[in-house]
């Protein structure tokens, strides 16, 4: 399997090993999706990237670690793993429409799953999260910045002053966090803690070019 430069082979633990180490432990899709998103969209802020953990992916000289998670919730992913491996055309199982139920989305006829969109100020408590996590004891790092991904939350312009204003106000922490990413909406908004300010990129298209590379 190759991904950006760098051959990795799926081992039988689930682990990951490249030519230069045996990372042990298992690596998340979103972490390598992520890697992606960033040296392609702000090479010159990490250049290459190495997954790592704690925080999942650091830049080769250590000046900078991202902590990369997925905000859809459990409960969700196992949902997308239920419809992955269905038949298509076929009515639901009993467990998708329970997973359903506990998310909140209503199934239509045809395999119509219909998800009512999350407002962006979810994206609050993941945050606090990580926050606490971070000052818990990560590797020493020059700077630590957060990837947050949803297909649940939207980001409507309206929302996004105000939660940089919220994400602000909780980064107050002996370690915190610089630049917040969140990726959703078909757009990646990138926050700028340190300065207050923020940044919308479009990036619908590139969700599907990880996901094409670790078929391979």
């Amino acid at each position: 399997m190759t991904f950006k430069d760098q051959t990795f082979r799926l081992l039988p633990d689930g682990t990951t090993q490249n030519e230069d180490t045996i990372m042990s432990r298992h690596i998340s899709p979103y972490e390598i999706y992520a890697k992606h998103v960033l040296e392609t969209m702000y090479p010159e802020r990490y250049g290459t990237l190495l997954l790592r953990d704690k925080p999942d992916l650091q830049t080769e000289d250590g000046a900078a670690g991202i902590e990369v998670t997925s905000v859809n919730g459990e409960i969700f992913e196992r949902l997308v793993s239920e419809i992955a491996v269905s038949q298509p055309y076929q009515a639901p199982s009993d467990r998708v429409l329970e997973l359903c139920a506990k998310c909140g989305i209503e199934y239509h006829n045809w395999q119509t799953f219909v998800i009512k969109p999350l407002p962006a100020a979810g994206f609050v408590e993941p945050f606090r999260r990580k926050l606490q996590k971070l000052n818990a004891g990560y590797a020493f790092l020059g700077r630590y910045d957060l990837y947050l991904y949803s297909d649940r939350h939207t980001l409507e312009d309206y929302e996004l002053e105000p939660l940089l204003e919220t994400l602000c106000g909780e980064n107050r922490a002996p370690i915190s966090y610089q630049y917040v990413y969140i990726d959703a909406d078909g757009k990646l908004v990138c926050f700028d803690l340190a300065h207050g300010t923020f940044e919308v990129r479009p990036i619908s298209g590139m969700r599907l070019e990880p996901l094409e590379g670790l078929a391979d």
